[in-house]
């Protein structure tokens, strides 16, 4: 029986213990069918038989389950990713308001991470439940032409197929039109508030967990994984105007910044929107141009991000949306 690509879902829920499956606590619209699945990993049987020929079979050396999945940036869904990625995702009722909340994203430096159940619709295929499974990488684009979208990495425990599921997707799950996007850079954390945002033409950010699977030679599936050391790098593309960036790279000097994503479009609560944002309050530059002859010079920025002594972190998320914490289920 033929299935079409948008009949993929994916839900997502929080798990109360590793490898254990909860049911879906929201569905995701994916960009595209997610290929999440299951990797198998064979050797070849290599012997003196004198049978000329170059492998004798093959042996199963790893199954494990994982993939990427495309989306577009919504103000919901994209919490579980945070949670699991990051480690701490902190939850309080936003100023002001009763039904909104600020969710509050920070580095926990534990080996092991939240870890999610993947509820994986297939259409008509065989449906599949993956339990025990983390974000290892986090990426989002910011284009000047699209939706603010991005990627996610993911690994898993186990998969197995189970009986059907029915996605629904939430309604408060808002979309984030790029126009709605600033870039801010200040001496400081404290200088953002006050810092005129950037004009910018393209912008990307990709936080790495850098997470690997945890082996025991008892066992041909990972038995959890290990996260490894944080990297936080992006990029951003202005039409120059002056040699700004280019001195602070060859300087070498530190800054901070933001980058915040607001949907003023969408109303919530008694005066708040749907929002998300990240802070940097250490990152270094490198920068290049690109010199047409009959357009203007454009410089790409390259930032990487750096522990800050004086914050005390290296990143903090902030999200703001409808819904109460991301619990487990």
């Amino acid at each position: 029986m033929l299935t079409r690509g948008e009949q993929y879902a994916v839900g997502v829920g929080v798990e109360a213990t590793a490898g254990t499956f909860v049911a879906a606590q929201d569905y995701i619209r994916t960009r595209e069918p997610a290929n999440i699945q299951t990797v198998v990993e064979k050797v070849d049987i290599k012997e003196t038989k004198g049978t000329g020929v170059a492998s004798q079979g093959q042996v199963v050396t790893m199954k494990k389950v994982e993939g990427d999945m495309a989306l577009n940036l919504r103000f919901r869904t994209i919490g579980y990713f945070l949670k699991s990625l990051l480690g701490t995702l902190n939850s309080a009722t936003e100023a002001g308001e009763t039904v909104i909340y600020r969710h509050t994203g920070l580095l926990n430096t534990a080996i092991t991470q939240p870890t999610l159940s993947l509820s994986l619709a297939r259409g008509d295929f065989d449906h599949k439940q993956v339990a025990g499974a983390i974000v290892s990488k986090l990426a989002l684009s910011f284009p000047v032409d699209d939706l603010i979208n991005g990627s996610v990495s993911m690994k898993g425990l186990s998969e197995v197929t189970t009986t059907d599921f029915t996605a629904a997707f939430s309604d408060n799950d808002y979309l984030a039109p790029h126009q709605m996007v600033t870039l801010k850079i200040a001496d400081n954390v404290a200088g953002l508030g006050a810092a005129t945002a950037i004009d910018v033409t393209d912008l990307s950010i990709e936080i790495d967990r850098g997470t690997r699977e945890k082996l025991s030679i008892s066992a041909d599936t990972p038995v959890g994984f290990i996260a490894k050391l944080l990297s936080i790098s992006g990029a951003f593309t202005m039409d120059k105007t002056a040699d700004t960036y280019r001195d602070l790279a060859i300087a070498n000097t530190s800054k901070a910044l933001q980058i915040s994503v607001i949907n003023t479009a969408e109303a919530i609560g008694v005066s708040s929107n749907p929002e998300l944002t990240f802070v940097l309050p250490n990152v270094t530059f490198t920068t290049s141009e690109t010199r047409p002859l009959d357009d203007v010079v454009t410089e790409e920025i390259n930032f990487m991000a750096h522990y800050d002594d004086t914050e005390a972190k290296a990143i903090s998320v902030s999200l703001v949306n409808e819904k109460a914490n991301y619990n487990a289920a």
